[in-house]
């Protein structure tokens, strides 16, 4: 029988969506947190044994989330939710005390929901669930583990109707000895070849070439597995899907050695320059075969990543050799244009790629790359869903997140070129960051931007007249907008206020560029704004600036 009480200690989906938009925003981690409870911490009062209050867990999220405001309704829930986990009845797995709940349950949860490398989640949730320290996980242990993984993909929106036996016959592979234990080296290794657990704790950039991009889809029609040829099923995410060239499997189906990913640049001197095409295993859904003309079965042919061309499988060898990229070939910058050479021959530090590749970029005659960058963070979940569909149109090499370095690395990755373009993501904030690193990088040239607004408040973009806001439409549309766009001038200033007397008072002054272009209504009103301030409050304005 159901208690009274069942509906508070449920996290409903409006509580999960709230959650995981003040983690995207939080830039803290949470291991650093949990380190605040233990002895001599700022929170080490609010712990008794392995349990902490409810004072302490709301401190702990605010903390975490740094959020000061975090609403009390929304603390009380999630700390109801952690008191009432289910738990193991057996001696080896203690319940909780009253009025607390487990910190490692806790830390647990919000570790596998983080973003970070999957190594270091795996160490920290390995010696979380290690309970006694004996560097060994026994069944329960693992148990646990697995259920609250099963429980974050659940409110994540996956299937979870085959995670847990996809989880359960990992852990029997992990346990290479058979021992009914499992030790970190086990649980480390293990984990980092099992895909499905990856994309679980949230690994989303490559480690080589090569490697797919997984995330986790829901399809609306029906869609096969590239690797066994069997239909996605489910109500819920059915399917890992890779970013870059859509490749779709199964979930229990991405460790069964699938076709590699595209390739994003060349390590071979003599593939420079050398325009060929890379097919991938598509679902071509009746589309006609470009050299035969006729229709292509649903898992019968392949598909360019560059041009998307599709052919039969036996027709590969019949058509052109040669890729010319396709509608966006202004665009992209293709793998054969992006080579690889020693750390001899270039020592600059920001060419390094993530899986230790130094790279450099051979221009292609009449084209203009496009240098892409976006902030995940502008309106909303948009500004991701943008940042993969430019990954799958172009290289990814070309497409870089800001939140990952801001816009140096992609500056310097295409320093030395004459011919190519910029897209900016966001919102007038972004803009004006990027143009800001422009300024800043010591340019041979200095390349036209274009806009993508993102969120709201896009003045700059409606001036430029790229539009108020993305509402979604079709980015190939976009970049042929771009493709054919008129280049302008904007007037930006630099501005350099230097005081009468440096030891007066007043507010500092916020920023030394200013970007001039028009509009009406709004700079009235801030004009009038900045009227009353200066006759509220004289002393703050000594300028006449």
């Amino acid at each position: 029988m159901a208690s009274s009480d069942d509906t508070e200690t449920s996290l409903t989906p409006v509580d999960f969506i709230q959650l995981q938009h003040y983690m995207e925003y939080s830039s803290l981690r949470v291991k650093d947190v949990i380190k605040e409870f233990r002895p001599g911490g700022q929170l080490a009062q609010h712990t008794f044994g392995e349990c902490v209050d409810a004072v302490g867990f709301c401190l702990f999220l605010k903390t975490y989330l740094e959020v000061d405001d975090l609403p009390a309704h929304f603390c009380q829930r999630l700390f109801l939710y952690f008191q009432h986990v289910e738990h193991d009845v057996s001696a080896k797995s203690p319940q909780p005390k009253a009025g607390g709940v487990f910190l490692r349950d806790v830390s647990c949860y919000f570790s596998v929901l983080e973003e970070g490398q999957p190594r270091e989640k795996l160490e920290f949730t390995f010696k979380l669930y290690d309970k006694d320290s004996n560097k060994l996980l026994d069944c329960s242990e693992v148990d646990r583990i697995i259920t609250q993984m099963v429980r974050a993909a659940n409110y994540l929106g996956w299937d979870v109707t085959e995670l847990r036996p996809v989880l359960k016959e990992m852990m029997t592979a992990i346990d290479a000895d058979g021992s009914g234990t499992v030790t970190l080296e086990e649980w480390v290794k293990g984990g980092m070849n099992n895909v499905p657990l990856l994309v679980l704790l949230g690994l989303k950039v490559t480690e080589r070439d090569g490697q797919h991009i997984w995330r986790m889809k829901h399809f609306n029609k029906p869609t096969y597995c590239s690797v066994c040829q069997g239909m996605l099923l489910g109500l819920g995410k059915q399917g890992l899907c890779c970013t870059c060239c859509k490749y779709t499997v199964h979930s229990h189906c991405a460790n069964k050695n699938p076709e590699p990913c595209a390739r994003t640049f060349v390590k071979s001197k003599k593939d420079i320059g050398v325009a060929s095409h890379d097919w991938i295993r598509a679902d071509c859904n009746s589309t006609k075969c470009q050299v035969c003309h006729k229709k292509i079965k649903t898992l019968a042919g392949r598909r360019c990543v560059w041009c998307q061309e599709m052919r039969h499988d036996e027709c590969l060898l019949s058509g052109s050799p040669t890729c010319d990229c396709g509608l966006l070939k202004d665009h992209i910058l293709p793998p054969w244009a992006i080579y690889s050479v020693s750390k001899e021959e270039d020592t600059s530090l920001l060419n390094v790629t993530p899986d230790g590749h130094v790279l450099q970029i051979l221009p292609i005659p009449d084209t203009h790359p496009l240098l892409v960058f976006v902030n995940p963070k502008s309106g909303g979940k948009q500004g991701e869903r943008v940042l993969r569909k430019f990954q799958y149109l172009l290289n990814p090499r070309q497409v870089y997140n800001l939140s990952n370095g801001g816009p140096a690395p992609g500056l310097h990755f295409f320093r030395n070129l004459h011919e190519y373009r910029i897209l900016v993501c966001g919102g007038d904030g972004t803009v004006g960051w990027l143009l800001d690193a422009i300024d800043k990088a010591d340019l041979q040239v200095h390349p036209p931007v274009a806009v993508l607004p993102l969120g709201t408040g896009n003045d700059l973009a409606r001036c430029l007249r790229w539009g108020g806001g993305y509402e979604g439409s079709d980015l190939r549309e976009i970049l042929k907008e771009i493709e054919n766009s008129e280049l302008i001038a904007m007037d930006r200033w630099s501005i350099q206020v230097i005081p009468e007397d440096p030891q007066e008072a007043g507010d500092p002054v916020p920023y030394e560029i200013i970007n001039n272009y028009f509009s009406i209504g709004v700079d009235a009103s801030i004009a009038h704004r900045f009227h009353s301030m200066r006759e509220k409050h004289p002393q703050r304005f000594n300028s006449r600036y």
